[in-house]
């Protein structure tokens, strides 16, 4: 994944995170701001109640000027400038608060207007009564009373339990998107340094092998005729050896964004000179070739690549028991189709997916693999036939051989 797709991934992630939170904070603090509206709403409803109850009571008009002021989010005062019959007075404020649907506690005090002195104050639980002291009886006539909400705010919180809930979920999401958001970057670090660490040991390798194979050529002319036998197997081993590094070069540029230049092919050249080099470097496997062209002229493409696509299959054909390789080739306006047939061991239908996958390599019994390779040449090929911008298919079956199908675009 490309750094700028990475980043724009975490901008939209973080985006999105942070939209997710800001809208639960301000749902939050709307909801709690409107149930806070409703419960100053209803105590101040059920204190006017209980003024008009001691007004009636004291047998007084209800005063012209709203008696009822909050002084805070949770503390109310009521002046009656009258009578109060401290009996009478927490039974009202009780009945009126529960008849408003409040459950919370309160407490109350009462004051003397003269001197705003406190003369009298109780805490009131709903739930039940507690023994109390004997009330005593106010004896001046200019009083108000407090009423008091400890416990308001905690109360209006504790009904967001649903919002308690997906906010644990949201910051549940946030660590394991930053889990991931590390694991992503460790990932692709490490992928990094091992792209580099293959292209710098292939890069190192190429050269002492073309010192070998060059070496080995000059010594196979000069040799006597009885060593030639294992300077052949130099050769051999070396030639083995740069195809792996050519492997992990070709692995190592598919994982790159390195754009392929494509350039006009002629099809029918290019193809019959491929299978003259198979046919002069397979001499000894005596095996049957025939390349058969309809109607085919030029393409454009990387001629490098395809080669390099034709080769691996061809490899995998001869390493896979192949006594018979056929090459069909058609073109029409838009497309080319190549299929490389063989009448090699085939292969079971379970696998004919797996083995364009990296590394992936047919079970063997008893966990063999008699036939050397690293499981990269099926993958190169369908790779750089996606990077080609055609694709392959392949049709085989166990005892019958395989046949691979590649179209390409002409253009």
């Amino acid at each position: 994944m490309k750094n700028a797709h990475i980043r724009v991934l975490v901008i939209l992630a973080i985006l999105s995170l942070v939209g997710i939170i800001g809208t639960q904070v301000f749902w939050l603090n709307r909801a709690i701001a409107q149930q806070d509206q409703v419960f100053n709403h209803n105590v101040q409803v059920a204190l006017r109640n209980v003024v008009e109850s001691l007004c009636e009571a004291n047998g007084k008009d209800f005063p012209s000027i709203n008696p009822i002021e909050q002084v805070s989010g949770n503390y109310f005062i009521v002046r009656t400038n009258d009578k109060i019959d401290l009996t009478n007075l927490e039974y009202l404020i009780s009945a009126e608060i529960k008849k408003r649907a409040i459950t919370q506690d309160f407490e109350y005090g009462v004051y003397d207007c003269a001197n705003n002195q406190m003369v009298y104050a109780e805490n009131v639980n709903l739930e039940y009564a507690e023994d109390r002291d004997p009330i005593p009886v106010l004896k001046n006539d200019e009083y108000y009373f407090g009423v008091y909400f400890p416990e308001k705010s905690r109360n209006l919180f504790a009904g967001f339990d649903l919002w308690k809930f997906t906010t644990a979920i949201s910051l549940v999401v946030i660590i394991f998107f930053g889990f991931a958001l590390f694991v992503i970057l460790r990932q692709k670090r490490l992928s990094e340094v091992q792209k580099d660490f293959i292209n710098n040991v292939s890069h190192e390798l190429k050269t002492p092998l073309a010192t070998l194979t060059l070496a080995s050529s000059t010594l196979n002319e000069r040799t006597a005729e009885k060593d030639k036998k294992y300077v052949g197997i130099i050769q051999k081993e070396v030639g083995r050896l740069q195809k792996n590094v050519e492997d992990i070069l070709h692995s190592a540029l598919l994982d790159s964004d390195r754009k392929i230049q494509k350039e006009s092919v002629d099809l029918g050249d290019f193809l019959e000179r491929l299978i003259d080099d198979v046919r002069e470097e397979y001499a000894s496997s005596m095996i049957g070739w025939d390349l058969k062209l309809n109607g085919v002229s030029n393409l454009k493409s990387n001629q490098t690549l395809l080669e390099n696509v034709l080769r691996n299959l061809i490899d995998n054909a001869v390493k896979y028991g192949a006594k018979n390789i056929e090459m069909k080739v058609s073109q029409d306006s838009k497309k080319t189709m190549i299929s490389v047939i063989d009448d090699g061991v085939g292969i079971e239908s379970k696998h004919h997916k797996k083995i364009f996958r990296k590394f992936y390599r047919i079970p063997e019994p008893n966990n063999q693999h008699n036939q050397k390779g690293f499981g990269l040449g099926l993958h190169i090929v369908s790779s750089l036939i996606r990077k080609l911008g055609g694709k392959i298919q392949l049709e085989s079956e166990p005892g019958k051989g395989s046949t691979f199908k590649i179209t390409l675009p002409n253009g």
